[in-house]
């Protein structure tokens, strides 16, 4: 729910709101109620329209109480629940092509690394991806944003990565940039650049001339995109790129003006997390394989773990340690990870699901991993910081149900958001 389009009245009460989750409560260590996410029942906000054309939280209360501001408007809720806008930090969303062949060969037991040495995986949708019209990327993309708009995703991150040559990294872009046009209002799209995900077929054993032309030509060209990214990711594995290509590539992006971002410890660790941090990295993302050592370092860092349970599940592979990385103090952020060949979803209620029965979370710490952290992941976009909160922007998500109980409840049901207030434009 974001309130935008013509405004005629300055300041609105919003009533009828079953359950209010604010997630205002702390960004680390465990939660074990929604209370301790910032619980309220039976509560009413008041928001303003600022100078700068948005709105902000001016008042959060209980419903009748004796000191709520006058208001020009009042737009009642009908008992439902209202959220901070849901944020998915970690997608692959603008591609082209089908590896459903591929997911079946992984269930008779190929690996996802020997389908990438026989030219599947990655590449394979590189092929597919640089052969698509931009009009052919915007449709299919439109699709899967419109899936994550319908369960309440107000923020979604989506990299590049499929091109990985400059023609079609720059081409991504242009898509991402027309995605942002088309859903102005209803979605905030971060651009991320990610031409190190692979080593495409005409550097097939010519790694480092890769990494030279990411530095020397396509991030350079990507910085010059009329949708520039705001960060640069890295895939930091074996088989792709170890960490002296990724301090260099870092270092490009620095000086382009890009935050860094890295894909680490999917398949093994071999040193990225210490390296990102000492980098001052956003986000780490994957983490399947961070030791103990790890967790640790990320606990007394800024840096933000970025936990995907669907790719796990996707590649019957262990799942990032969540629950340790939550009582070691790390901050956790969760993702679909939507991509073709690692996790071909968009469910953002399979993420929460995954993450309370596999991840032994807490509902509050799941919730938490798709608001408040996943909002520092992506560096608090115009300023939104996965809260309601009085004095910051008010960016929401209202679920057509009076709890978020049944989110975790129903498996395989997707959420549900409720957009009465966006349509009324409050004008």
């Amino acid at each position: 729910m974001r309130m935008t389009g013509p405004i005629a009245r300055r300041k609105v009460r919003i009533t009828g709101i079953s359950q209010l989750v604010t997630c205002a409560g702390p960004e680390r260590g465990p939660l074990p109620t929604l209370a301790a996410l910032g619980e309220h029942r039976d509560a009413q906000v008041v928001v303003r329209h600022n100078l700068e054309g948005g709105w902000e939280v001016a008042w959060i209360g209980s419903a009748g109480a004796a000191d709520t501001p006058t208001c020009d408007a009042s737009f009642d809720l009908g008992g439902r629940t209202l959220l901070p806008g849901l944020v998915d930090c970690h997608t692959h969303l603008v591609f082209a092509g089908d590896r459903s062949h591929e997911f079946t060969q992984r269930l008779s037991g190929v690996s996802y690394q020997a389908l990438a040495q026989a030219g599947g995986g990655i590449v394979h949708t590189v092929q597919r991806t640089r052969a698509a019209t931009v009009p052919q990327l915007i449709e299919s993309a439109t699709h899967r944003l419109e899936d994550l708009a319908l369960q309440g995703a107000r923020v979604v991150e989506i990299k590049t990565g499929y091109g990985l040559d400059v023609a079609t990294e720059c081409k991504i872009l242009n898509v991402i940039g027309i995605l942002q046009q088309r859903f102005a209002g209803i979605v905030e799209i971060v651009a991320t650049a990610m031409p190190a995900h692979a080593v495409p077929p005409e550097f097939s054993g010519d790694r480092q001339g890769y990494v030279d032309a990411v530095c020397q030509h396509i991030l350079p060209a990507m910085a010059r995109c009329g949708t520039a990214p705001s960060f640069v990711d890295v895939f930091v594995e074996q088989g792709y790129f170890d960490v002296d290509d990724a301090q260099r590539i870092a270092a490009t992006a620095r000086d382009l003006g890009m935050q860094l971002k890295a894909h680490v410890d999917e398949f093994a660790d071999i040193g990225a997390v210490p390296w990102a941090i000492a980098q001052g990295a956003t986000s780490v993302e994957h983490l399947l394989h961070t030791s103990a050592s790890g967790i640790a370092q990320l606990a007394k860092s800024s840096t933000v773990a970025v936990g995907l349970p669907l790719t796990s599940v996707f590649l019957r592979e262990q799942l990032a340690p969540l629950r340790a990385l939550v009582d070691g103090g790390a901050a956790l952020a969760l993702a679909t990870d939507c991509n073709p060949g690692s996790a071909m979803t968009t469910s953002l209620t399979l993420v929460l699901q995954l993450a309370v029965l596999l991840g032994k979370l807490s509902p509050a710490e799941a919730l938490r991993g798709i608001t408040r952290c996943a909002a520092l992941a992506l560096g608090q976009p115009n300023g939104y910081t996965g809260r309601i909160a009085v004095g910051e922007p008010f960016l929401a998500t209202v679920l057509d149900a009076a709890s978020v109980d049944g989110v975790f409840y129903e498996l395989g049901t997707p959420m549900r958001s409720w957009d009465g207030l966006l349509q009324a434009r409050i004008g």
